[in-house]
């Protein structure tokens, strides 16, 4: 049986992740956005990167059964955002939604993947891409980001460490 709170603090930490990634995004201009920073195929740019981490929320949530779209490509970084807020709306929804068993964690090689799983996968996959996006910034002198008081990074990371840690004193 999965703990009730359990399905609340899933949601959280995708909103946690969220939260952080456009905290980091903020204040970047579209030519900072395309700068070409590598010659990786699929995140030669920042906005390359965002387009990454919403295709394979896209791709996790497929394979868990739970289409929430086609993988995020798109011309502007516009299009990008608006379907990384889509993928956020549907990813809430599905975990609102979904049945008890798909909040236990069953990684693919065990017979999923499940929701839980492919939303706590796709978390920590935004929060490390998240941290070269901030890294960029500094590379390609773009504007400092402004004092974190709410410590979004922190939050992000420590949302799935409080699952854990809820988990251990439960059982």
């Amino acid at each position: 049986m999965v703990p009730s709170w359990f399905r609340e603090m899933v949601i959280q930490a995708h909103e946690n992740q969220r939260t952080h990634l456009h905290y980091v995004l903020k204040g970047l201009t579209n030519d900072e956005l395309i700068k070409t920073v590598t010659s990786e195929e699929y995140s030669r740019s920042i906005a390359g990167i965002v387009m990454h981490i919403g295709t394979a929320e896209t791709y996790w949530f497929h394979k868990a059964g739970n289409s929430i779209g086609p993988p995020v490509i798109a011309d502007t970084f516009e299009e990008v955002i608006s379907r990384i807020h889509e993928n956020t709306e549907k990813i809430t929804m599905i975990l609102k939604e979904c049945p008890e068993e798909q909040l236990r964690i069953i990684p693919p090689k065990d017979g999923g993947p499940s929701i839980a799983w492919a939303v706590l996968r796709t978390s920590q996959h935004g929060i490390y891409h998240t941290g070269q996006i901030a890294k960029i910034r500094r590379m390609i002198g773009a504007s400092e980001l402004p004092p974190d008081p709410d410590n979004l990074w922190g939050k992000a990371v420590d949302s799935t460490l409080g699952i854990i840690r809820a988990l251990i004193d439960e059982s």
